[in-house]
This record gives C-alpha cells, sequence and structure tokens, in this order.
C-alpha cells in the first residue's frame, strides 16, 4: 500500500509540474505578442496626410510638409496643379484630406457643394510681381508697366488664377489695360507665366512672387498691394479625410514655425481665420 501511495504521490506531482511548465509556456507566449504588439505600434508608419495644393504655393507647402513631419512624424503627401484642376478632381471624387488653393472661391465653392468639414480659412497673401528675363526691374518696374514698355506681356488667365485677377486690376488701375490689352499673352498659371519669361515667348510676366528664386526675386519689381485686391489663399478639410492629422496641419499652418517660413519665401501672413 505504501509503494503504492507513494506511486499515486509522484503522478500528481507530475501532473502539477506539467500543469506548471504549461501555464509557464502560455504566460510567455502571451507576454511575447504583446511585446511584439506594442513593438508593432511603435514602429508602425502613421498614415500619410494627403494634400490637395495649388502649384504656386506647392513649393512653400513641401517645405512646410518637411518641417511638420519632422514635428508630428506624420507623413505628407502632395497634389499639385491649377487650384481650377484641383478644384474639378475634388467633385470628382478624388480623396484628400486638405485642399489648399490659390483662391477663397473654390474652397468656398466645396463648402457650399458639401464636400468640406468646416469653413475655409485664409493662410496667406500673396504677392505679385513683374518679372523679366535678364533685366533688372527693382525699382523701374512701373516703367515698364507702360504702353510702349513691352510687345508681349504674360498674365495668369483670371479665370483660372487669383494672380491674373490681380494682374488686370493692376494694368486697370494704371489705365493701360484697354490700350495693352491686345498685347497681353494668358497663361494657365503664375507657375505657367514665369516659364513663359524665361523661354522668352513674353518679353515680362505678371508673376508670383513666391514662385521666383532668391536670384530673380533680386531682380523683379513686387506690383505694390494697393494696386490690386489682396490675393488671399485658403485651406480647407475636406469629408471623409483623416481627420485628426488634418487637425494637427490646421494647427500648424497657424504656428509662428509655419509662418516664418511663408515670410521667407514672399507671402504675406495673416491670423488664420474664416473666409468672410
Amino acid at each position: 500500500m505504501l509503494v503504492l501511495g507513494n506511486k499515486r504521490e509522484r503522478k500528481i506531482k507530475g501532473v502539477i509540474m506539467l500543469k506548471r511548465i504549461l501555464l509557464s509556456i502560455t504566460l510567455i507566449l502571451t507576454l511575447g505578442a504583446f511585446v511584439n504588439a506594442d513593438e508593432t505600434a511603435q514602429n508602425a508608419v502613421p498614415e500619410a496626410l494627403n494634400i490637395a495644393v495649388a502649384d504656386d504655393f506647392a513649393p512653400v507647402a513641401k517645405e512646410l510638409g518637411k518641417e511638420f513631419t519632422y514635428m508630428s512624424g506624420i507623413p505628407v503627401n502632395f497634389t499639385t496643379g491649377s487650384s481650377e484642376e484641383l478644384l474639378q478632381m475634388i467633385k470628382k471624387g478624388e480623396q484628400f484630406d486638405v485642399f489648399m488653393s490659390a483662391n477663397t472661391d473654390y474652397p468656398v465653392d466645396l463648402e457650399k457643394s458639401g464636400f468640406t468639414e468646416g469653413s475655409p480659412e485664409i493662410y496667406a497673401i500673396g504677392s505679385l510681381a513683374l518679372y523679366a528675363k535678364g533685366r533688372e526691374l527693382t525699382h523701374n518696374g512701373l516703367d515698364v508697366l507702360q504702353p510702349g514698355g513691352f510687345s508681349k506681356l504674360g498674365v495668369a488667365d483670371p479665370k483660372m488664377s487669383p494672380y491674373g485677377v490681380a494682374a488686370i486690376e493692376t494694368l486697370k488701375k494704371l489705365q493701360i489695360y484697354e490700350q495693352v490689352q491686345n498685347q497681353i499673352v494668358y497663361g494657365d498659371s503664375a507657375g505657367k507665366v514665369l516659364q513663359m519669361a524665361e523661354l522668352g515667348e513674353v518679353d515680362a510676366g505678371l508673376v508670383a512672387y513666391c514662385d521666383l528664386s532668391d536670384e530673380l526675386k533680386s531682380k523683379a519689381w513686387i506690383v505694390p498691394a494697393r494696386m490690386h485686391s489682396h490675393i488671399e489663399q485658403s485651406m480647407v478639410a475636406l469629408k471623409n479625410g483623416n481627420a485628426a492629422a488634418t487637425k494637427k496641419w490646421m494647427m500648424f499652418v497657424e504656428s509662428d514655425t509655419a509662418k516664418n517660413i511663408l515670410i521667407s519665401s514672399g507671402f504675406g501672413v495673416t491670423n488664420v481665420k474664416e473666409v468672410e
């Protein structure tokens, strides 16, 4: 009986030991799963922010994007085009998180059409400049904008670009529009006008100051803001987008860091405000 008792005890102890071993293995595997899940979460790349941005603002937007990613860890993808082109893409169902237009009209259009989350906000003020390849216009640009000062003048299409609107307003302010309208060569955008001037297709062009390199900025004439309406550029959050990342982007654009980048790139700044 004693022998049988010992065998039974040994059997019970063996079962207990086996259960302990199995429990230890289960705990190790479970802990490992939690550790791996935590590491995966830490190493996961946040969902990218997709922004539709007008051509004239694209270089600055990309600079802002680099700083934003550095500060937040959120990658940013940009799709560029004229504000009109981007508007149509959004209306046709192309998905973006934010639309950064060169004007206020198109974001307002999207808001009225039900494509946005919230109202458009003005984020920057553009500057119009007169540029002519190989010429120093810094102090005598006004002399060029006179009848006889050019044979062909590049201007952005006012139906597609706020810079075109500002250019026509400037010519009318100078009371020369009627005399020179047959000498105007229109481009789809301010960037296209700059390209036309660089290729010699026009004698001079009324362009976006921000599109000029530092070297060209030193040779261009900035059109006084009093000669045309403010070139207000606005952005708006779009429906079904990455709401958390979009909110961070909108706040970042209002920051001093972003404003310093805007100013150094030739834009005027204002406190971000809703379009009136």
